[in-house]
């Protein structure tokens, strides 16, 4: 007989954790089943607004973000023009494919420079049909010497993080 007392107070026991699970579930991440008209540099909170993305779908929504020195015919960076080293002045070029992305969904690159200092921020909207989206950093010629990144953000996400680097002209490689 002590062993249903027993499971009956652990059950009682448990309740209150399984309830809490619940709660938990519902506030996971959910998508809001349309394209993000504004792309943010900051995770909005909750899952209602407008903006906000489920992280695991902002994430299909852009691939293969590639920086480089020269944007082929076909809207990417041939593998021989991709790097990460450029000299002040060089333009610095970032695609990526956004063809799983909904059309009317805007992407944002933000440039950070040393210091956090945010340099250059460009935001474009994907075009019904739009297979790549191609980013420009064309007027470096006032940036440092350094360290710098560029974020890619749709919606609420940020989805890709791009590390570069700012060096003396005969450093400046492929």
């Amino acid at each position: 007989m002590r062993t249903p007392k027993f499971l009956s107070l652990l059950v009682i026991a448990l309740l209150p954790l399984l309830g809490a699970c619940k709660a938990h579930e519902r506030a996971e991440y959910t998508d809001n089943g349309g394209a993000p008209t504004q792309a943010a540099e900051k995770e909005q909170p909750g899952t209602n607004q407008p903006n906000d993305l489920n992280p695991v779908t902002a994430q299909t929504y852009v691939d293969d973000v590639t920086l480089g020195h020269k944007v082929g015919s076909d809207g990417m960076i041939a593998a021989a023009d991709q790097g990460d080293d450029f000299a002040p002045g060089d333009p610095i070029y970032l695609t990526m494919k956004v063809g799983d992305a909904p059309a009317g969904s805007e992407v944002k690159v933000v440039w950070y420079g040393p210091g956090e200092m945010k340099v250059k921020e460009e935001s474009k909207a994907v075009n019904p049909g739009d297979k790549v989206l191609t980013f420009q950093a064309a007027n470096t010629d006032s940036w440092q010497k350094g360290d710098y990144r560029a974020e890619v953000w749709i919606g609420d996400e940020k989805v890709n993080q791009q590390e570069l680097q700012i060096v003396d002209q005969g450093k400046a490689g492929r």
